[in-house]
């Protein structure tokens, strides 16, 4: 999408056709609540392009605020407006609890909702067009607990002195430090901004792991295509064995984590909303960042052209996982989990499970995400997933309860140590369970396919595992045994190996054309 010439801060958005596709955008998130809904609407719009996306993003979800603060008569005045996350502070990133900028109400009133703000806040998109911030700051600025932090809806006539921060990527948005100075409305009550923000992030989760999912289902395809028709030694590049063995990893690796997504949203009604929206925001996207740079090597010299989206995807993907470590502040999120994930004794309803994905996956549904109740999606209820696996009677030899077993091995051995508190070892601890549950999600798009091209996805996921198992094991010297690796079945040999990849990265039309 082009963009426009400013006389203040050169090529940026045009946000004139920002702010006309947010009412739209929006439609989904008020007074219905629809997930898919919503980033599918950003898409048509948008097409993709990942500055216009991202702009559209983090307006809805600042936007989200009145939602899950169910200020609904707010929510509904305000529809359509261009919003901020104005949250990070220059001195704190993402540690929210130190924040500096300040809230004083206008009034003794106990009920007071307007309020003064003054403060100032750091690399915030679309800061400088927007009619409104998404402001956290403090009434008491000596308070640093969780009841510490207030969130306030600040129109952009209350900012100032805005200077724009030049970013390696997406250079055409408009990132910016500025200050708040002026009046702001209370969102919710006083000292529950923290509590807001929480309900918001669920299911934010999933529309920034779109993005990522977004640019793999863009880049990966366009580098099939080249290698289809470009010429050399007078063949095409893909008919050569090792241009399509790394092009065969790459879809099947492609295929996994577009299902794995949207297999996320088909049970995002669930209390597993928080567990794979934790998952999606680190182990998801740091494997889309992982795609798309072997895309843009196994591709070559097409994908540093400027029109190509296979480069300019490989490098803006960095923004999504890596923004002030959000990939490890999930990631560690998830080791409070270890134990139940491991130890669970549910037998999982496969043919439930089944069902469900192939009447949710792929599809746009109406639900109350953003309102589930905090206790129910801090506590999923985890199955036996070696158990499930074994049921799967997958055609190939594969034992995860090595895997289980290996990884209570590594809790045990923490815990011998003492080591359970520190973040190196619970960040190794949360990866693991999320490359465990990617492992689930393999066997689960083979299942429901009933694609046999999608084994070796399953066996390139459990060496991941295995190789994460063995990392964790070889770094801390655990006395704990070591993960053989599986072999890959023999590398297909297509007629047309063109159609062949591009059949194996359209997951939902197989989904589809299940009997259901």
């Amino acid at each position: 999408m082009e963009t426009i010439k400013d006389p203040q801060f050169g090529d940026i958005l045009d946000y004139d056709r920002l702010r006309a596709g947010m009412m739209d955008v929006l439609d989904n998130v008020y007074p219905t609540f629809n997930l898919m809904g919503s980033m599918l609407v950003a898409t048509k719009h948008f097409n993709n392009n990942p500055s216009y996306m991202t702009a559209c993003a983090a307006s809805g979800l600042a936007y989200m605020m009145l939602v899950a603060a169910e200020e609904y008569e707010l929510a509904a005045k305000l529809k359509g407006k261009i919003f901020t996350l104005s949250w990070t502070e220059e001195h704190t990133g993402t540690d929210l609890l130190s924040v500096r900028t300040c809230a004083a109400p206008t009034s003794d009133d106990p009920g007071e909702k307007n309020f003064h703000i003054k403060g100032q806040k750091w690399l915030i998109n679309n800061s400088y067009h927007a009619d409104y911030h998404s402001v956290i700051a403090k009434v008491d600025p000596s308070a640093n607990g969780p009841r510490s932090l207030s969130l306030f809806a600040v129109p952009h006539s209350s900012t100032k002195n805005w200077q724009r921060l030049e970013t390696h990527v997406l250079r055409s948005m408009v990132l910016t430090k500025f200050d708040i100075d002026g009046p702001g409305i209370l969102i919710g009550q006083v000292g529950r901004g923290l509590e807001i923000l929480q309900r918001m992030a669920l299911p934010s989760k999933y529309h920034c792991a779109y993005m990522g999912v977004k640019m793999v289902d863009d880049s990966l395809p366009a580098a099939i295509e080249h290698l289809s028709s470009k010429n050399i030694f007078g063949d095409n590049p893909i008919r050569f064995s090792n241009v399509f063995r790394q092009l065969y990893n790459l879809a099947l690796g492609a295929a996994h984590i577009n299902f794995t997504f949207f297999r996320a949203l088909a049970f995002s009604d669930s209390p597993f909303l928080q567990f794979h929206g934790i998952m999606l925001k680190s182990w998801l996207l740091l494997k889309c960042n992982d795609i798309l740079s072997q895309n843009l090597l196994v591709t070559g010299s097409k994908g540093f052209l400027k029109e190509s989206n296979i480069g300019g995807n490989a490098i803006d993907s960095f923004v999504y996982p890596v923004f002030d470590g959000h990939y490890t502040l999930n990631t560690l999120l998830t080791y409070k989990h270890t134990r139940r994930y491991l130890g669970a004794t549910r037998r999982g309803d496969i043919e439930a499970r089944m069902l469900a994905l192939r009447e949710k996956a792929y599809v746009p549904l109406e639900g109350k995400q953003i309102l589930n109740n905090s206790r129910e999606t801090r506590h999923p209820p985890f199955f036996d997933y070696a158990d499930y696996i074994a049921r799967c009677q997958l055609p190939i030899r594969l034992d995860t309860v090595p895997l289980i077993r290996a990884s209570t091995g590594i809790l045990d051995a923490m815990q011998a140590r003492d080591v359970t508190s520190e973040p190196e070892y619970r960040y190794k601890v949360g990866m693991l369970v999320h490359n465990l549950e990617a492992l689930l999600s393999a066997v689960e798009l083979w299942k429901v396919t009933e694609n046999d091209h999608y084994l070796n996805a399953i066996i390139m996921q459990y060496n991941d595992v295995g190789k994460l198992i063995n990392r964790i094991i070889s770094e801390g010297d655990l006395a704990v045994d070591f993960i053989e690796p599986l072999r890959q079945l023999p590398l297909p040999q297509p007629d047309d190996p063109r159609a062949f990849l591009l059949g194996l990265l359209d997951v939902k039309r197989q989904i589809r054309t299940q009997p259901r």
